[in-house]
């Protein structure tokens, strides 16, 4: 039986084959390589990623479908980009970061941003900005970055008063508590009115206050709104009358943080209308 020829094959289509195949082989090892994957840890953010890893806040939200800055723990990120990770700071307290004049610390129970920004000697909102954080919310556990300057830690007298075992007891015990409802009465823990709020969290420094707020202002040490420091109790009147009717724990940066008749526990500042009208004093507990 004859055999009948192959039909020719063209040149041209042999040539871009073989271009076709070497790229697939050479294109889709290179993507392999271009992806890494994080597994979120406490105390990490976008921006922290994006310095570790060499890339952008922006390529770590594209490649992640993010909307915004919010991660959580033990979320696996993709981290677009081909760089090796630089160690992670995530174990340390207080740590030199990559770029030069830029510290990260770890949040103690306590710490407010006031306090830190205070001990550092750098701006509150120049610490937010570089956290991306939207409030003056922290917690314990958490690591920030501290920019600018600020190898040196100030010893002053307030921010040195401000991390007593004491202060950072009843600030951390205080923001844990932020959402809970207000009932008359209330002294916790499921939900509180204002002075039932203060000697619950007073007490977990070991400090029994009375649940009525004219009788707490009558402890401790009288302070003027210049010398508040965080952890000091703050008093107001009820529109104008000159009983004292609530209280509620200063944080530092005109801030306090209180269970409010309206919105349960909140912070709010000395310089709401309402709160700058009605302020009647502040005394000191913790010393």
């Amino acid at each position: 039986m004859k055999r009948m020829p192959c039909p020719p094959v063209k040149a041209g289509l042999l040539w871009r084959a073989f271009l076709l195949s070497f790229l697939f082989m050479c294109f889709f090892p290179a993507i392999s390589w271009a992806a890494l994957n994080h597994t979120v840890v406490p105390g990490d953010t976008l921006y922290q990623l994006s310095q570790r890893y060499g890339t952008t806040v922006e390529a770590l939200q594209a490649a992640n479908s993010l909307n915004g800055h919010l991660i959580y723990p033990g979320q696996t990120l993709i981290i677009p980009g081909s760089r090796q990770a630089k160690p992670s700071p995530n174990s340390m307290t207080t740590s030199k970061n990559t770029r030069a004049g830029v510290n990260r610390y770890t949040v103690r129970p306590g710490d407010s941003l006031y306090v830190i920004a205070q001990r550092y000697g750098v701006r509150e909102q120049a610490i937010m900005e570089a956290n991306q954080l939207t409030s003056d919310l922290i917690y314990p556990g958490q690591i920030l970055i501290i920019p600018g300057d600020s190898a040196r830690v100030s010893s002053g007298r307030q921010v040195s008063r401000g991390e007593t075992d004491g202060v950072r007891t009843v600030l951390a015990r205080a923001v844990s508590l932020l959402g809970r409802p207000y009932v008359y009465g209330g002294s916790g823990p499921g939900a509180f009115d204002c002075s039932g709020f203060t000697s619950y969290v007073f007490r977990e420094a070991g400090i029994n206050l009375p649940h009525n707020a004219a009788a707490q202002a009558r402890l401790g040490i009288r302070v003027s709104r210049e010398e508040l420091s965080p952890g000091d109790l703050v008093f107001f009147s009820y529109y104008g009358s000159g009983d004292i009717d609530h209280v509620g724990i200063y944080v530092g940066q005109d801030q306090f943080i209180h269970s409010s008749s309206k919105k349960g526990v909140v912070y709010s500042s000395l310089n709401e209308s309402y709160y700058a009208a009605n302020y009647r004093g502040a005394t000191r507990i913790l010393r």
